[in-house]
């Protein structure tokens, strides 16, 4: 009997679920063709922690030119530990690598000008998972930077670079 009970509200939290996604996708899908400013509607959102999450996972629906509009917002998002980096991660990584290649040091370098050994490390992340010469470089300016913690956060980003570099070559 207790089990005949559980299935049965198992079941009706089931559909409650299924029809909240429906619903859900219905919505984001009159948001894509109604909203007349999708990019600047979005970046507001990436910019306030309770809505960022569901920002950054409709990215994936905009035109490619809709999305390299927002690289600034999503830089100075990835520069900084939150719980949505790695999804400000997989949203700059989903961009072309070429025009990435470009144009990621141009979003990054306001940040740097004034960054903390946390938003070199951060980029220094990102930067690992898209191009290893442009890690390198990133990772030459900070150990010649003059706060120490950002030495050092160079330091072992050239080391890891090596090692990987090293356990290749064998």
């Amino acid at each position: 009997m207790l089990q005949k009970q559980g299935n049965v509200q198992n079941r009706q939290l089931w559909r409650q679920f299924a029809s909240s996604e429906v619903a859900a996708i219905q919505s984001r899908q009159r948001f894509l063709a109604e909203c007349n400013d999708r990019v600047e509607t979005i970046r507001q959102a990436l910019h306030n922690p309770a809505e960022r999450g569901t920002a950054l996972r409709v990215l994936d629906y905009l035109p490619l030119e809709e999305r390299q509009c927002l690289l600034d917002d999503l830089v100075d998002l990835a520069s900084v530990g939150h719980s949505d980096l790695e999804l400000c991660r997989q949203a700059i990584l989903s961009l072309p690598r070429p025009w990435l290649r470009v144009n990621l040091e141009k979003s990054a370098e306001p940040l740097l000008q004034a960054g903390t050994e946390e938003e070199y490390r951060r980029l220094l992340e990102l930067y690992v998972e898209l191009d290893w010469s442009l890690t390198q470089q990133l990772a030459r300016r900070a150990t010649q930077h003059c706060d120490p913690d950002i030495q050092e956060a160079g330091e072992d980003f050239l080391t890891y670079l090596n090692q990987r570099r090293f356990a290749t070559a064998v």
